[in-house]
């Protein structure tokens, strides 16, 4: 018993400093650091992800240097696929396409959204809530609750390393908190050694870059346009592309946290029926209006995607 006592002195110990040094933080705040962590900081983890058909685990490596990101994300599952970031270009290699690059300041895949966001965009639409702490990976975190004021879109529940403030943990839920897609890291350290990685990607011969036919024009040559949209939501850009011998138009939407994309095409769906697909936090929709065919791609509740279509007007 007497050897017990010390050890659980020190535990104690430490979760009430750590308890003292996250008080001093809001939940924006916390998120805030994090965001800001795992953009900056020079680390390499082990992660998986869960959603509604299969898990995956993979490896990410992320080096910050002279304000370039260098990064690569490794399938460790099923058939080897590489994907690697040099700066504003991420290139993909895998076995069964020919490898190719874009233009992008980070990499999306298998990577939760609430690591790009900008916090200040979200406080008008979004409530951050402390939920305590918890244990991840062995590490300490807290806890938050990021959550909408309506209910036209998802929440989040992220969990912060309190230490070096990276994401350990992130849980997408629907609005009646049901789990959509969740990433959670395995193993996490930090990189005090970053020189031996960014040479091999600084010299690192990368495919060339996809040529998009789609052209971006300007919002107001388009002849259509949603009436509603939950508050917060956006136009990013517009895109007009022609594919056998017909025009599609596109707008893509965001508040900051989530996405979706229209398009309108003259293809009608068959007798007017609509088409519905809902696998996790993603939904597809469409329906025929005005003898055209309007279709939305994109992280948001499928009644939500039902209200912004039903309501697309023309001009």
């Amino acid at each position: 018993m007497l050897k017990i006592f010390p050890k659980l002195t020190a535990l104690l110990l430490l979760f009430s400093v750590s308890s003292l040094s996250a008080t001093e933080l809001s939940p924006q705040q916390w998120v805030t650091n994090m965001v800001k962590s795992n953009q900056q900081l020079n680390y390499d983890m082990t992660f998986i992800t869960l959603g509604p058909i299969d898990t995956l685990s993979l490896r990410y490596r992320h080096v910050f240097d002279e304000d370039t990101v260098y990064a690569q994300l490794l399938n460790l599952d099923n058939s080897p696929q590489e994907i690697v970031q040099r700066g504003d270009i991420v290139s993909y290699f895998a076995n069964n396409y020919p490898p190719f690059s874009i233009e992008s300041n980070h990499i999306v895949d298998q990577l939760p959204n609430i690591l790009r966001v900008n916090i200040s965009d979200l406080t008008k639409h979004y409530e951050f809530i402390d939920l305590g702490r918890n244990r991840i990976a062995n590490r300490v975190a807290q806890t938050i609750r990021i959550q909408p004021k309506d209910n036209f879109r998802y929440q989040y529940v992220v969990f912060i390393d309190e230490e070096t403030q990276l994401l350990l943990r992130s849980d997408m839920l629907d609005r009646d908190g049901n789990l959509l897609e969740q990433f959670r890291v395995v193993n996490i350290q930090l990189n005090t050694e970053p020189q031996t990685f960014t040479n091999y990607l600084a010299f690192a011969h990368l495919p060339p870059l996809v040529q998009h036919s789609a052209q971006v024009i300007d919002k107001n040559v388009i002849n259509w346009t949603p009436s509603w949209l939950p508050q917060g939501f956006t136009q990013l850009k517009a895109t007009r592309e022609k594919i056998n011998n017909q025009y599609i138009d596109s707008q893509l939407y965001t508040d900051g946290l989530f996405s979706f994309s229209l398009y309108v095409s003259d293809s009608p769906l068959p007798d007017n029926h609509e088409t519905v697909w809902k696998q996790g936090s993603h939904t597809i929709y469409s329906e025929t209006i005005n003898k055209k065919e309007i279709t939305l791609i994109g992280q948001i509740p499928l009644t939500t995607a039902k209200r912004i279509v039903q309501d697309i007007q023309f001009k």
